[in-house]
């Protein structure tokens, strides 16, 4: 029975009155299913249950099914006898410790040690986006736009260093199989760890490309 439905009941009836269900048997029920979903350490809140007064007292257990994405979720409360759901809206409050910045960072600024503390903040600062629990993750990376002191450092705010410059001779690792040889190039292109850059054989000329790994350069021969 919905509300409008049990208020047309009461006004023609005003002595019939239903055994409205108890709010805190919903809000037991709903705290109790969100917490077997969600982070051992997160702090539950719970939207308002007060419409559970409105539907008859369950006669049999209550069933909970939860469904959406931390920090917003939401329970479904599912009665069947006599028959009724109930949505509550559940936030998830989880905190978890990232590297943030120690003080104002400048666009196109070097990270150093001195520049990155650790501090524990809210999930949701953050949701979705890729972060840094270890400073040392961080060191020598570019920033790619200002941030204020405190902000949390994601993915997409930071360029890794460059661990190639242009016109740096470096060896080569070229590897056929078991076999892997070692030479020397000269670098055409700046490269990051992952990147694909052009490098020069000084010997012959022949230009050819290569993949930087936390090693230097390597070429795969098929």
């Amino acid at each position: 029975m919905n509300r409008r439905a049990l208020a047309a009941l009461l006004a023609l009836w005003p002595g019939f009155a239903l055994a409205g269900q108890n709010p805190g048997a919903v809000s037991a029920a709903v705290r109790q299913a969100a917490q077997m979903v969600a982070p051992p350490d997160a702090t539950l809140t719970l939207g308002p249950v007060t419409g559970a007064a409105y539907m008859q007292a369950c006669t049999a257990p209550l069933a909970v099914s939860m469904s959406g994405v931390a920090p917003y979720e939401q329970a479904a409360v599912h009665c069947p006898t006599p028959g009724w759901t109930l949505y509550v809206a559940v936030t998830v409050a989880q905190s978890e410790d990232v590297v943030v910045t120690a003080h104002p960072v400048a666009a196109g600024q070097s990270l150093a040690a001195g520049d990155l503390t650790v501090r524990r903040e809210p999930v949701q600062l953050f949701a979705g986006r890729q972060v840094f629990a270890d400073p040392a993750q961080l060191v020598g990376s570019s920033v790619m736009m200002s941030l204020a002191a405190g902000m949390v450092i994601t993915q997409d705010t930071v360029q890794a260093p460059l661990v190639i410059k242009a016109g740096q001779t470096v060896t080569v690792q070229v590897i056929s199989g078991g076999v892997v040889l070692s030479v020397n190039a000269v670098a055409q292109q700046p490269g990051r760890i992952g990147d694909t850059i052009l490098l020069t054989n000084p010997s012959s000329g022949r230009r050819f490309s290569a993949e930087v790994t936390a090693q230097g350069p390597v070429v795969q021969l098929q």
